[in-house]
């Protein structure tokens, strides 16, 4: 077997390389699981933005692609730190390909200076030391550094829920206006929101590893942006704003299928906690998903359990548990 970077100029190659990676995240008996469509995964590969780049591996039995994988690299900031995540197509599973790729994604790692190496899984909980993907990142000299939980939330939320849960937090937000936008934050918004999505990494939960401040700029926001559209993704954003500044936000984002949709950041910035703004904004964004998208009907989301208050957000919100998913770190001599 060849463990190597993905040709993207190969057209077959690169058809093999999304179809394992399909099967290997969507065909192995996890219903939960959520994956990028075609066209958000290469797109992602193809055209990197200013602040963060993917890269794909393959290994290669044969003429055949045995394993998928992908490296997140920020580009602007944590530049220490990698993201990996190996996929294996299911009949080759514990036969060495998913060693082999992890290994080719690892030595890219030491070749560009990046000694921390994050790696994720989820399966059915409850948390279990001996499951498949705990052995195998343990295996590769890998720790378990914290766990998330999977939860998932079935649309429509009644409104009369969602009334119910603005009316509990309108007495705090006195000098708060909740706004919601599709596609794009405003200009006058976007260094407020910028900021806001840059201090998310170092107040989230994330066991022992250490992150700083993100780099996102206004700028690289709406290269995201249009990118997103490019992918076909619909991204709802919705803020709590005050003396026209974001201080808090939320994001959710509406895969390209249409039928789902992933929870991505929320986060209320330290000054302006205590107002109930978390749940405002996502309260918000979940009444203009449902006006304007009624065909998605489900949203997925993931949080460490020790984020209290999030959780108890979600969980009043209606989200109920579907796996787990423990997060795993190597710490690689560079």
């Amino acid at each position: 077997m060849d463990a190597r970077p993905l040709d993207l100029a190969d057209d077959a190659e690169v058809q093999q390389f999304y179809d394992v990676s399909w099967r290997a995240e969507m065909d192995d008996g996890r219903p939960w699981n959520v994956h990028w469509s075609r066209e958000e995964l290469l797109t992602t590969l193809r055209e990197p933005t200013a602040d963060q780049r993917m890269e794909g591996f393959v290994v290669v039995d044969g003429d055949r692609v045995v394993a998928s994988g992908v490296l997140g690299l920020s580009l602007r900031d944590n530049v220490d730190k990698a993201w990996a995540y190996p996929m294996v197509d299911p009949p080759r599973r514990r036969a060495g390909a998913g060693t082999a790729l992890v290994g080719a994604m690892l030595a890219r790692c030491r070749e560009l200076g990046r000694p921390t190496v994050s790696m994720n899984a989820a399966y059915a909980g409850p948390e279990d030391p001996d499951a498949p993907p705990v052995a195998f990142a343990l295996s590769l000299g890998f720790r378990q550094s914290y766990s998330e939980i999977f939860r998932r939330l079935d649309l429509p939320v009644p409104a009369d829920l969602l009334d119910r849960l603005d009316g509990e937090g309108r007495a705090h937000h006195d000098g708060y206006q909740i706004e919601t936008y599709v596609g794009d934050v405003p200009d006058h918004l976007l260094p407020s929101y910028c900021a806001l999505v840059n201090l998310l990494g170092v107040d989230a939960p994330s066991g022992d590893v250490t992150y700083e401040a993100a780099g996102m700029t206004p700028d690289s926001a709406r290269e995201r942006s249009e990118q997103n559209k490019r992918m076909g993704r619909r991204v709802f954003h919705a803020l709590a704003v005050r003396d026209r500044e974001a201080v808090a936000m939320t994001d959710l984002a509406v895969v390209p299928s249409g039928d789902e949709a992933l929870q991505w950041a929320t986060y209320v910035h330290r000054q302006h906690r205590g107002h109930r703004l978390g749940a405002a904004v996502k309260v918000a964004n979940l009444r203009a998903l449902q006006e304007q998208c009624p065909e998605v009907t489900r949203v997925d989301t993931e949080n460490a359990e020790t984020n209290k208050y999030m959780v108890s957000i979600n969980e009043a919100l209606g989200f109920e548990i579907v796996a787990v998913s423990p997060h795993f770190v190597l710490e690689q001599e560079i």
